[in-house]
């Protein structure tokens, strides 16, 4: 951080600051960026300007013209976008949006509205949201910058449809893809996972794991999965982030091991009581409480065993539940099983399967192998030498 030789202001990386001491912030002055009402950061004169105009009221305050005074807070335009963003948020096509889903994008509309939430909608421009990309991008990673900048994409096309303004500045921002996740467990660490789950008395995780390898089902769906959704050989689930609600559903039959798993469950459930009637409906039930997991409290059990898993393969240490969803992909086109039986199974879509198996069965050797071959026969076949 640079500092420069007037009162408070300060240079963090570039960008200019208001920041009072400790003594003052006791007071209820506290620190803000210096930028203009579209956001921008100002430059070092108008910077200084600013900086001076605040220390002008500090030293009123300190001679004795102290009417409840505190830094002044700037005044928000009526279509700010912090307006636009209560709208958003109460509007229906926000409200269908998974609850999971629903959170994650209010957390990362926080860190968006910190910076911009005063300013005029209209104000908004392209260059501002470049600018702020490449901020989080360097602060906060690659994925977090490209992951708010589609939240507030999806925030400013609510303002065209609501006619606060006729385009979406963040379109068409030419924002770098985050590289893709190589991430699959293998059959060696999977199995060593359940045998710790097993073992420190933790079925329940083991349960959820091979749920969600033999069915190719998100988190979300597993820990919601009830005993009636399983019958005659088959798990039948409705994906709620990609059906929505009251949307699709997916039958799939079960694997010899997920079936025996299964009875596993109900024999478990028969010898030891649970909380209610409700709760005995659900296939995972975390063994302290009898209740439901959420994908909190269940992650509080999954990480630890994970990180046990990973003292015998240093690899499952950078691995998540959710690469099971995309291991179950990789084993069904290993098999030998069609993109259309795979959507069938899993619920992707079409579009997704193809992203999975683009990055993943690009470095399977056996696919490479097994290409080879075919592709030898039919040479000679054909009678080409060369």
């Amino acid at each position: 951080m640079a500092s420069i030789k007037i009162p408070y202001l300060q240079l963090r990386n570039g960008r200019p600051r208001w920041e009072p001491g400790p003594g003052l912030r006791d007071k209820g002055w506290h620190g803000r960026d210096l930028k203009d009402e579209a956001g921008q950061w100002l430059g070092l004169e108008a910077a200084i300007a600013a900086a001076g105009e605040l220390n002008a009221k500090v030293a009123a305050w300190r001679a004795g013209d102290r009417p409840r005074l505190k830094p002044p807070v700037p005044r928000k335009h009526p279509r700010s976008l912090e307006a636009l963003a209560d709208l958003w948020l109460a509007s229906p096509r926000f409200e269908r949006r998974a609850a999971k889903t629903q959170r994650d994008y209010k957390s990362k509309l926080s860190f968006f509205l910190d910076e911009f939430g005063h300013i005029n909608v209209a104000a908004l421009e392209t260059p501002h949201l470049h600018r702020y990309w490449e901020e989080l991008y360097r602060d906060r990673g690659h994925a977090m910058a490209n992951g708010t900048l589609a939240v507030v994409r999806a925030m400013l096309s609510h303002a065209r449809r609501v006619g606060w303004r006729a385009d979406n500045p963040a379109r068409m921002l030419g924002l770098e893809t985050v590289p893709p996740r190589i991430v699959v467990w293998t059959p060696a660490e999977v199995a060593h996972l359940v045998e710790l789950a097993d073992a420190g008395g933790r079925h329940s995780v083991g349960d959820a794991v091979l749920v969600a390898l033999h069915t190719g089902q998100r988190q979300g769906d597993v820990l919601t999965l009830e005993m009636p959704q399983i019958e005659g050989g088959r798990a039948r689930f409705a994906p709620s982030k990609t059906f929505g609600r009251g949307g699709g559903r997916v039958s799939v039959p079960l694997t010899p091991q997920l079936e025996a798993r299964i009875a596993a469950i109900k024999a478990r459930r028969a010898a030891a009581p649970v909380a209610s009637l409700d709760t005995a409906r659900l296939v995972i039930l975390a063994e302290d409480t009898g209740r439901p997991y959420n994908s909190s409290t269940f992650g509080y059990e999954f990480r630890p065993l994970r990180t046990q898993a990973a003292e015998r393969f240093p690899d499952v240490a950078a691995k998540w539940f959710s690469d099971l969803r995309d291991t179950a992909v990789t084993r069904m086109a290993l098999a030998g099983c069609p993109i259309s039986e795979i959507r069938a199974i899993t619920g992707h879509s079409l579009e997704t399967v193809h992203q999975v198996l683009k990055h993943y069965l690009a470095l399977d050797e056996r696919s490479a192998a097994a290409g080879i071959e075919r592709l030898k026969v039919w040479m000679a076949e054909e009678g080409i030498a060369v």
